[in-house]
């Protein structure tokens, strides 16, 4: 009886693991074949791709349809134009690309860091991965809801569940009025003082609104709340806060303050982000400030910065345990608050195919909610 209880017992197991089983013997066998192996990953149910750049996650291809469809306009040196300055010599429209294939493969290399090959003016892959955000900035700005109905489909094609979108939330119209205030003030809580009586609850609301807006319109065009729901309905998705670490500290100041504030205010806003090149001369100069702005503006809201761009060889020595250790030590509260507000189903796993041919930053400024 106890022989026959054990075999049982023995079953049972098995039978849980049975899937387990399979999914490694099915890894195991693909591993010395390249496409068997991207078709087994391709379909493996994935975590959550964190750390999203939503305008250099776009393909080149897209930009460049989308700037057909706006009637925009490209120049020598392959910079996406608004359509009132499409009269300049050697400029032609975008929609020509769609008739000229060399043309249109001169973009999305333009656009993207498909057959990069060093020149002069641009002599490393450094150089062109960042020079291609101000590129396509004109159409990634005006295609908030395109773009994340864009990343959502894909992500549910490849079978990912949660997704963090960086974007920029700086309400450009008050942005410069927010500096000179700030700039006048002596310390960071009057600086603070001088943003609150500014208006800064206008801006964040405003804000807060326009997201609102875009969601509603990413979730009709999903059709979500009806009963065929379109791919991409499945896939979580919220919003990471970008701070252009590139400009002055008071701007800097402004930025931060504006993202903790609507981080505090939108629950689908759910952390803040500094970017741009973290080794250029301001970043790098401005750094201990950048901290110190974290420490008093988001102190209480989720921090999340990027790690491993700065490298032996490309800034000096000191600079290296210099940015590597003190968020660390700074932000480590951030860092577990973020990590209470994710989705039970998310996980560390990075999902995204980043090596992919087509990404546009992977091969960019990601774009302003609206």
């Amino acid at each position: 009886m106890l022989a026959a209880f054990i075999v049982l017992l023995r079953l049972a197991v098995l039978a849980g693991e049975f899937d387990t089983v399979i999914t490694a013997a099915t890894f195991n066998a693909a591993r010395e074949n390249r496409t068997a192996l991207r078709a087994f990953l391709h379909r493996m149910p994935k975590g959550g791709d964190l750390h999203t750049h939503l305008g250099g996650a776009v393909y080149a291809e897209r930009f460049i349809a989308w700037a057909a469809q706006q009637g925009l306009c490209i120049d020598l040196r392959n910079v996406v134009l608004a359509k009132p300055q499409c009269d300049g010599a050697g400029v032609v429209p975008v929609a020509d690309a769609m008739r000229d294939q060399t043309l249109y493969n001169h973009l999305v290399d333009a656009l993207s860091m498909r057959a990069f090959l060093p020149t002069p003016a641009v002599p490393t892959g450094h150089d062109a991965f960042f020079a291609a955000f101000d590129k396509f900035g004109t159409v990634s700005g005006s295609h908030f809801v395109d773009m994340t109905l864009d990343q959502l489909r894909l992500y549910d094609s490849q079978n990912v569940q949660y997704a963090e979108f960086m974007v920029s939330s700086s309400c450009p119209n008050d942005r410069d009025r927010f500096v000179k205030v700030v700039s006048e003030a002596a310390d960071d809580p009057s600086k603070l003082a001088a943003l609150e009586t500014s208006e800064l609850a206008g801006c964040v609301a405003a804000k807060r609104n326009d997201l609102t807006a875009a969601i509603g319109k990413i979730t009709t065009a999903l059709a979500c709340d009806a009963r065929n729901a379109q791919p991409g309905c499945g896939v979580t998705f919220r919003y990471i806060v970008q701070i252009n670490r590139n400009n002055s500290p008071d701007d800097v100041f402004v930025q931060t303050a504006i993202a903790a504030a609507l981080i505090r205010a939108e629950p689908r806003m759910v952390a803040l982000n500094f970017v741009g090149p973290e080794d250029s001369l301001v970043a790098r100069r401005g750094y201990t400030r950048h901290m110190q702005i974290i420490r008093f503006l988001a102190h209480d809201v989720p921090v999340a910065l990027h790690a491993g761009e700065l490298w032996l060889g490309l800034v000096p020595p000191p600079d290296l345990p210099f940015t590597s250790a003190r968020p660390s030590r700074s932000l480590a509260p951030a860092a577990s608050a973020m990590a209470s507000r994710w989705p039970s189903n998310a996980t560390w796993r990075a999902s995204s195919p980043r090596c992919a041919r087509g990404r546009s930053s992977s091969r960019s400024t990601s774009p302003a909610m609206t």
